[in-house]
């Protein structure tokens, strides 16, 4: 019998709220701690990428005082999203067969479009994905946080290197900021680590914006 894996779930903005994001978690936190052995660690105030630099600290300092506990992986929510614990399955099955770092796929408007929150590299800085390059699991440059899963090595590694803020911003001469989100993907790809996607694993931001129509997926991982 395998023994139980320890999870932390981050919710990088625990104050307040949506009802979709709570009615998810309760509906989910109850499976979630019998399947393995789950914190939840949340932290409250304006500036995100503190509040995610946070959460780091507070699972090192878990760990640190309580002895024969690792955290196995660290599961990212953001309080805006709405899941099921399949999906969480999901997400931690890329783990167990092999992946470091992988993300569900969620979207915002972009102008009078609706695009997944992941990136390719485009110079110094990102272009969001299309739907032409959405096809079962792939390979990104960068994916937002909203809804993802880390292997704890990874958070482990890329905060020795760049603490006490592996979560921070990179301005660039033409205006734009690399987020927070971006600038942690690209510290682990440094380290070697691969960030993907799984474009059939979709979450619904609370404010409903899924994709105009069904994509039409190919279940045949392309690794690039």
């Amino acid at each position: 019998m395998n023994q139980k894996k320890n999870i932390a779930i981050c919710v990088p903005s625990g104050r307040f709220v949506d009802f979709s994001f709570f009615k998810s978690y309760a509906n989910t936190i109850g499976q979630l701690m019998v399947a393995y052995n789950t914190v939840t660690l949340t932290v409250a105030s304006p500036l995100i990428s503190e509040n995610r630099n946070e959460i780091l600290r507070k699972a090192f300092a878990l760990e640190e005082k309580t002895p024969g506990f690792l955290i196995d992986y660290m599961l990212w929510i953001d309080n805006d999203i709405s899941f099921s614990f399949e999906q969480v399955k999901k997400l931690f099955s890329h783990l167990e067969n092999g992946k470091d770092f992988i993300s569900g796929t969620y979207f915002n408007p972009i102008g009078e479009e609706i695009k997944p929150v992941a990136y390719k590299t485009k110079g110094e800085g990102y272009e969001w994905l299309s739907e032409k390059q959405l096809f079962g699991t792939v390979k990104v440059d960068s994916v937002g946080f909203g809804f993802c899963a880390m292997k704890m090595d990874v958070a482990r590694r890329v905060f020795e290197k760049y603490k006490p803020r592996p979560f921070d911003m990179r301005y660039l001469a033409n205006g734009s900021v690399i987020t927070e989100d971006q600038l942690f993907c690209e510290r682990a790809k440094e380290l070697g680590y691969k960030i993907w996607l799984d474009s059939e694993l979709i979450v619904r931001h609370a404010k409903g914006f899924l994709p105009p129509q069904p994509f039409s997926f190919s279940y045949k991982e392309k690794e690039q």
